[in-house]
This record gives structure tokens, C-alpha cells and sequence, in this order.
């Protein structure tokens, strides 16, 4: 048997995200009905987490197995990306050890959420971000999101009717920042506020109850001292709006080192 790992960026909006649904297209079944054409196997391809539907990557990273032949790595992300939609692509593929599990093996991953901020929603962005008509206060929610460091039990936060299960998750980072980018946007006074999280994982609709709840925080309706009380109470009613998921990017994941990936840089 031969494992590759391999790093993809995808639009999840056509998606009903990335785990294999019935009657719904899938980023997982995608990928599948692609590596069947090229290699006419039929695996089954593992992704790092089941991004929900609607909801970006730019660093998803999954595995498969192939057990008739070998393939040269560069050969087969090039027939992937020869069948691929344009909004599914691989960035890299390599050989990997056969204990590697892009879910199991990963030890961190991060997720950004974007507020789109400016005069009116500029709409080549909006269908990535979300347009904030208020300004936000950055500061306040930095305050808040520092409540949500450590190991905590962010059984609040889940999405409603999750399946039973931990809860239990450790968040290593949290920070909110503007990214004013350069060109058009910095001429027309538009600017993304990036809310960037990287954790051990993350459970259903975790970050977007977190950016939801944030917003209240950023345009002055909730102090920052919320998320204590909410991770106190442990009640799902407390948290905010649940943002909406085309704001929401699976940015990178983290692997240790005997499964060091080609494209992985050292955090």
C-alpha cells in the first residue's frame, strides 16, 4: 500500500462542506470521484476536520491509500487538478508514512473569520467575508477572546444537536487584528477584521459561535467579560448569533515531526 498526504484549497460554497453526504455534493466526494478516474481504485480520502457546509479552506490537508500501483506524486496532482472543479485544487502532494492520519496525527489547527469593514460591502469579498456596517472595537474583543485561552470546556459554543462526545478543547491562540490590504481595498477604505484562532480543535460550529458572539462585543452590546460568564453558565442560550459560514477559512494545520510535511513551515 502507498499513503500520500496532500494540501488543498477549496470554496465551499457550491459544498455541503467537506464530509460525504447523500443527495449533497461534497468537497470529500470530489476528491474521490476524481482519484477513481486517474488510478481507477476507489479510496476513500481523509480530511483534517469536516469543514461545514459553505465554509473555505486554504489549508485543508488530507490522505489516501492507493494499493494496485505507485504514482509519482507530481504526476497525480497534476491529474487532480486536470479534474478537479476550478474551486477545488491541490497546492501540494507528497508520500507519506503509513501510520500518518491527516485527523489523528494533526496537534494544531488554525481557522480565521473575517468582518468585512468599510462604506459598503464590496461584493467580490462578500461572498468570503461579512460586511460590518458598525466599526468595531478590536480592543474589547481581544479583552474577550483572551477568556477563551487554556484547556476549557467550550460545550457552549457546539451547534445544536451535536452527537454526544468531549467537549473539551485547548485554544493556544486568539487574536483580532485589521488587515488593510494594499491596492483597491486601501483606496477605497476597506479592510478585513481577521479573528484568528488556532487550537487543538475545534467542535461544530465552535468559531462561529465565538465570531458571532464577538461581534455583539465589537459593536458595543456585550462586554468582553461574556465569554467568562458564558463558559461559567455552560449554556448555548448565552452565546451570540452563529456567524455566517462563508466568512470562515480553515487556514493551516500542524503535524510533529516524523509526520513533517513538504509544505509544512516550523510555527
Amino acid at each position: 500500500m502507498w499513503k500520500y498526504a496532500f494540501l488543498t484549497s477549496y470554496l465551499g460554497t457550491s459544498y455541503c462542506g467537506w464530509q460525504r453526504q447523500n443527495q449533497f455534493p461534497s468537497v470529500q466526494e470530489t476528491f474521490e470521484k476524481a482519484l477513481a478516474r486517474i488510478t481507477g481504485e476507489t479510496p476513500s480520502v481523509v480530511g483534517s476536520g469536516r469543514t461545514d457546509s459553505g465554509v473555505h479552506a486554504i489549508g485543508q490537508v488530507g490522505h489516501f491509500v492507493l494499493k494496485e500501483r505507485q504514482w509519482d506524486p507530481q504526476v497525480l496532482m497534476r491529474a487532480l487538478n486536470g479534474l478537479l472543479p476550478a474551486v477545488i485544487q491541490v497546492l501540494a502532494l507528497q508520500s507519506i508514512a503509513i501510520e500518518f492520519h491527516a485527523q489523528r496525527s494533526a496537534i494544531k489547527k488554525q481557522y480565521s473569520y473575517y468582518f468585512q469593514q468599510g462604506p459598503a460591502a464590496v461584493p467580490c469579498l462578500e461572498p468570503y467575508s461579512w460586511w460590518i456596517r458598525k466599526t468595531l472595537d478590536l480592543e474589547s474583543m481581544n479583552q474577550g477572546l483572551q477568556y477563551l485561552l487554556g484547556e476549557k470546556d467550550f460545550k457552549p459554543f457546539q451547534a445544536s444537536g451535536s452527537k454526544p462526545g468531549p467537549t473539551v478543547r485547548n485554544l493556544f491562540e486568539a487574536e483580532v487584528t485589521y488587515e488593510e490590504s494594499a491596492g483597491f481595498l486601501k483606496i477605497h477604505r476597506t479592510g478585513l477584521v481577521r479573528v484568528r484562532v488556532v487550537g487543538s480543535g475545534f467542535l461544530k460550529q465552535m468559531v462561529r459561535g465565538i465570531a458571532g458572539t464577538l461581534l455583539q462585543v465589537g459593536e458595543g452590546r456585550r462586554p468582553p467579560e461574556c465569554f467568562q460568564e458564558i463558559l461559567a453558565s455552560q449554556c448555548r442560550s448565552e452565546v451570540g448569533p452563529t456567524a455566517p459560514a462563508r466568512a470562515l477559512w480553515l487556514e493551516r494545520l500542524w503535524y510533529p515531526v516524523p509526520f513533517q510535511l513538504s509544505w509544512q513551515v516550523e510555527p
